[in-house]
């Protein structure tokens, strides 16, 4: 299956003598990470779907520049625009203190510091998925927010896939000591065809600093994998945002190593999948050292169809004593043929610890149902009330107000399209 690829072909493009020696170190090791494709990808047959799609295309470097930039959102101080992989400066807008570059053009000395969050901790020897973006990968898009810088609006990273065989996204951040910076991405596609498209992102948040990450995917037919890796030093804070909706098959790896004292790491999820879509949530938090809390969130509303996946890990070490960990998902099923499947899982090594995890799969409350109606509202607005009132939870903790009100309407655009009738 891994042979049919032409893996090398992309590892011969290759220039830089440093990556293309990871690119050739991952393709010797690539079938360690496809041993566990079928554990893992159990609920979600992605290979099977996108086998013949996660070649690289070289006629896909064609685009229609005028489209994409009628496509890019006028009313945001910073973006990052990138175009199937490839970082596109005269199209975007940075705020000082930050720095971008691709890789290949960094100094030798930032090469050095950027080793801290590219090629260090991707899930690829475990992914089949990651390990195939480690390969294809044309360029990695370095993101570097220099010490004590606090960016006060969100940088918008807007992707767009342009290819209807894949696309392939790369970046690695770099946040230093007592930095703050928000970032809201999303995928955006410029054709109507079916595409695939695979981004992985590594992330280093030194000591002290705070990242506000989110992340929101709404791909029509498209198939996507998306894989977020953090590793956080002492006192430094991450809230991760996850918005889900439409597309024929979404998978997304998060994954936090907390590996020092006093990290904090919050996780918080929404998806609303119809149309016989198919959503994957899988999430990891490793507690490395004593006194850090994870708090995690994720809600689902699945109609028609469609499937949700939620499969949640949290691991205390041993040394982590006075770890505060916390786990949960719920779900709402909107039809007889949808379908969830939900699995926390805790793995805990250390005796002084507090940690809790559950999920819920259900139907809407009758009873709060009938009351609204009693009250004269109809059926599909009440519906939609109590469905806004489940996604609340999630969309509270956005502490940005433009934000948070951005989501809410996107959700509640988005429950609207369903069929609850």
């Amino acid at each position: 299956m891994v042979e049919s690829l032409n893996l090398e072909k992309s590892i011969s493009r290759e220039l830089d003598k440093d990556v293309k020696l990871m690119k050739s170190n991952t393709l010797k090791n690539i079938k360690g990470s496809l041993k566990t494709y079928k554990e893992e990808y159990k609920y979600t047959p992605l290979f099977k779907k996108t086998a013949n799609k996660i070649q690289i295309d070289d006629s896909k470097l064609d685009y229609d520049i005028e489209k994409i930039k009628s496509s890019i959102p006028k009313n945001d101080d910073y973006k990052i625009i990138v175009i199937d992989g490839l970082y596109k400066e005269e199209l975007s807008k940075i705020p000082s203190g930050v720095l971008i570059n691709k890789y290949s053009d960094l100094s030798e000395d930032m090469k050095g510091e950027f080793q801290k969050a590219y090629r260090g901790f991707d899930d690829s020897k475990k992914d089949i998925f990651s390990s195939i973006n480690t390969i294809n990968h044309l360029e990695c898009l370095t993101i570097c927010v220099e010490k004590d810088v606090n960016i006060k609006n969100k940088i918008s990273i807007i992707n767009f896939t342009n290819s209807t065989q894949s696309s392939y996204f790369r970046k690695s951040i770099l946040i230093k000591k007592s930095s703050y910076v928000s970032f809201s991405e999303e995928f955006l596609g410029s054709t109507e065809e079916i595409s695939f498209s695979n981004s992985v992102s590594e992330i280093f948040l030194d000591e002290n600093s705070k990242l506000d990450y989110f992340s929101c995917q709404n791909f029509r037919k498209n198939f996507h994998f998306n894989s977020i890796n953090v590793f956080q030093r002492k006192d430094s804070i991450s809230n991760f945002h996850t918005y889900s909706f439409s597309g024929a098959t979404i998978r997304n790896n998060l994954n936090i190593l907390l590996k020092d004292k006093n990290c904090y790491a919050n996780m918080y999820g929404f998806y609303a999948v119809k149309n016989k879509s198919h959503i994957d949530n899988h999430t990891t938090v490793d507690h490395m050292d004593e006194n850090s809390i994870s708090n995690e969130h994720y809600k689902g509303i699945v109609e028609g169809g469609s499937r949700g996946v939620f499969n949640g890990k949290i691991y205390v070490r041993q040394k982590a004593q006075k770890t505060n960990a916390f786990q949960s998902n719920n779900n709402i099923l909107l039809s007889d043929n949808a379908k969830v499947n939900t699995k926390p899982q805790l793995e805990i090594w250390a005796d002084d610890v507090k940690c809790s995890h559950g999920c819920t799969v259900g139907q809407l409350d009758e009873d709060a149902l009938f009351y609204l109606m009693s009250r004269g509202i109809p059926k599909k607005e009440a519906t939609s009330i109590l469905l806004s009132a489940f996604s609340s939870d999630i969309t509270e903790k956005i502490e940005d107000e433009n934000l948070r009100k951005h989501y809410e309407e996107l959700i509640l655009s988005e429950l609207e399209g369903l069929n609850y009738e």
